[in-house]
C-alpha cells in the first residue's frame, strides 16, 4: 500500500507543479489587482470570472470526468480513439454555438451584470476564452487518464506563467485596467490549445460514435448539475454581493477570498491524480481491499496537513493582506475574517474529493447531484438571509457550511456501498489538536506586534508537538 500512496503523492506533486504553481498566478496577481485596480474594478473581475466559471461548466457537458473513467485502464486503443474523438467533436460543436451566443449578446450581458454596456469587450473576450479552454481541457484530461502528469504540468506552468507576465505588463506598465486581465487570458488559453493539440492528434480520428458519446454522457452528465451546484456554492455569492451590496464590497471579498486559494490548489492537484489512481487499482479485484485501506490512510494525512494549512492561513492573514495590498491595505483588511473561513471550506472540499473514490470505483455518480444540489440550496439561502444583515462575511460562512454539509452527506451515502476503514482515532486526535491550537491562538490573531507574531508562530508549532505527545506518529 505504501508504494501506491507514494505513486499517488508523486502524481499529485507533479500535477501540483502544473496546477498549484501554474494556478498560483491567481495568487501572484492579487498584489497587482490590489495595488493597481480599485476595489470596484476588482468587483468587475470577480463577476466576470464567475460568469466564466458557469460558462465552462455548461460547455463541458460533463464529458471530462467521464473521459478520465473511460480512458483509464487497458481497453483497446481503437475504442479509446473512438471515445475521445466523439467527445472532442461534441465539445467543439457545443462550444461554437454557445460562444456565438455570448459574443452576439455581449453588450446586454455587460449591462445587466456589470452595470454598463461599455464593458461589452470583456464578454467578447470571454466568449473566445471559454471556447479555447473547452477544446484544450479534454487534451489535458487525456494526460490525466494516461497519467502523463509531467507533460500536463509543464504546459500548465508555461501557460499560467505567460498569463501572469502579460497581465502584469498590461496592468502594471500599460495601465489598461480590468480588460487587460482577459486579453492576457485569451493569449495564454490559445497557447495551451496549440501546444496540447499534438497530444490529441494521436487520438482524434474522423469518426463520431454515437454509442461512445452516449456512454460518456451516461456517466458524465450527472456531473453537470453537480458542477453547476459547486459553482453556485463557489461563485453565486459574487452575484448576490453585487445585488445586496455593491462592487466595492465585492472587490474586497474577491481579493481576500483569493488568499484562501493555496489550499484549494493543493486540493485541485490532488483531485487530478486521485480519480485515475483509484480507477487503475479497481480494475484488479485483488487490490480492492487495499484500495479502501489506501483511502483511509490518505484521509488521515490529508486531514493532518489540511488543518495545518488552515491554521497557518488564520495566523498570518493580517500580514499577508498588508504585504499584497500595500497602501490599499486598510481597504482590504475589512475582509480579513474571510481568509481562514474560506481556507477551511476548501479543506472540506478536499475531504469530499477523497470520498468520491467510492463513486468512481462503483460508477455511481447519480447521488452527486442531490448532494451538491443540497449544498447549493443551503448556500444561496444563507446568503440571501444574511448578506443584507452582516455583509460579505456571510458569503464566506455560507461557503464553509455548504462544503461541510456535502462532505457529511457524501460520507453517509458512500459508506453504504463502499465502506472504508477510516482511522477514526487518529482523525480525532488531529481535530482536537487543531481545535486546541486555534482556541489558544484566537486572542492573538490581531496582535501585530513582534511579540504577538512570535506568539502566533509558537502556537502553530504546538500543533505537531501535541500530536507527537499523543503518539500520533507512532506506528
Amino acid at each position: 500500500m505504501f508504494s501506491r500512496i507514494k505513486s499517488l503523492a508523486q502524481h499529485t506533486a507533479v500535477y501540483g507543479m502544473g496546477d498549484l504553481l501554474g494556478r498560483a498566478v491567481s495568487i501572484l496577481l492579487v498584489p497587482i489587482y490590489a495595488r493597481h485596480l480599485t476595489s470596484a474594478d476588482n468587483g468587475i473581475l470577480s463577476l466576470a470570472f464567475a460568469f466564466i466559471g458557469f460558462s465552462a461548466a455548461l460547455y463541458s457537458l460533463g464529458l471530462n470526468p467521464a473521459l478520465v473513467r473511460l480512458l483509464s485502464g487497458k481497453t483497446d486503443l481503437g475504442k479509446h480513439r473512438a471515445t475521445f474523438s466523439s467527445a472532442f467533436f461534441a465539445l467543439f460543436a457545443t462550444g461554437v454555438i454557445l460562444s456565438s451566443l455570448v459574443w452576439t449578446n455581449a453588450g446586454s450581458l455587460a449591462h445587466h451584470l456589470l452595470g454598463s454596456s461599455d464593458y461589452s469587450a470583456i464578454f467578447e473576450l470571454i466568449a473566445a476564452i471559454v471556447l479555447l479552454d473547452a477544446l484544450s481541457e479534454p487534451l489535458f484530461t487525456l494526460c490525466r487518464a494516461r497519467q502523463r502528469s509531467f507533460h500536463y504540468a509543464i504546459v500548465r506552468v508555461i501557460q499560467h506563467t505567460l498569463q501572469l507576465g502579460l497581465t502584469a505588463y498590461f496592468i502594471g506598465i500599460l495601465g489598461r485596467g480590468p480588460i487587460a486581465v482577459f486579453e492576457a487570458n485569451l493569449i495564454s488559453s490559445l497557447f495551451a490549445l496549440l501546444v496540447m493539440f499534438p497530444v490529441g492528434l494521436r487520438m482524434i480520428r474522423p469518426t463520431f460514435d454515437v454509442r461512445a458519446l452516449r456512454d460518456l454522457l451516461r456517466f458524465g452528465f450527472p456531473f453537470v448539475p453537480s458542477a453547476f451546484s459547486f459553482l453556485i456554492i463557489s461563485l453565486s455569492d459574487r452575484f448576490l454581493i453585487r445585488f445586496f451590496l455593491d462592487l466595492d464590497n465585492l472587490g474586497i471579498y474577491g481579493i481576500t477570498y483569493k488568499l484562501g486559494l493555496p489550499i484549494f490548489f493543493v486540493v485541485k492537484a490532488f483531485r487530478s491524480a486521485w480519480a485515475p489512481a483509484v480507477l487503475d487499482e479497481t480494475e484488479d479485484e485483488n487490490t480492492e481491499e487495499e484500495t479502501r485501506q489506501m483511502c483511509a490512510r490518505v484521509t488521515t494525512y490529508f486531514t493532518l496537513f489540511g488543518i495545518l494549512g488552515c491554521l497557518i492561513l488564520a495566523t498570518f492573514a493580517h500580514e499577508i493582506i498588508v504585504l499584497i495590498a500595500g497602501d490599499n491595505a486598510e481597504t482590504y483588511l475589512e475582509g480579513i475574517r474571510v481568509v481562514p473561513i474560506v481556507g477551511l471550506a476548501f479543506f472540506f472540499h478536499g475531504l469530499y474529493i477523497i470520498l468520491t473514490a467510492g463513486v468512481y470505483a462503483e460508477g455511481r455518480a447519480g447521488s452527486l447531484p442531490f448532494i451538491v444540489g443540497t449544498g447549493a440550496c443551503v448556500n444561496i439561502a444563507i446568503n440571501i438571509f444574511l448578506l443584507p444583515k452582516i455583509g460579505f462575511i456571510a458569503a464566506a460562512y455560507s461557503t464553509l457550511i455548504a462544503h461541510v454539509l456535502m462532505a457529511v452527506l457524501l460520507f453517509l451515502i458512500v459508506r453504504r456501498f463502499y465502506p472504508v476503514p477510516y482511522e477514526y482515532r487518529r482523525l480525532g486526535k488531529i481535530c482536537v489538536a487543531g481545535a486546541v491550537v486555534f482556541v489558544v491562538l484566537s486572542p492573538h490573531l490581531h496582535d501585530t506586534s513582534i511579540e504577538g507574531v512570535i506568539a502566533r508562530v509558537i502556537f502553530v508549532a504546538g500543533y505537531p508537538l501535541i500530536l507527537w505527545g499523543w503518539r500520533f506518529f507512532t506506528p
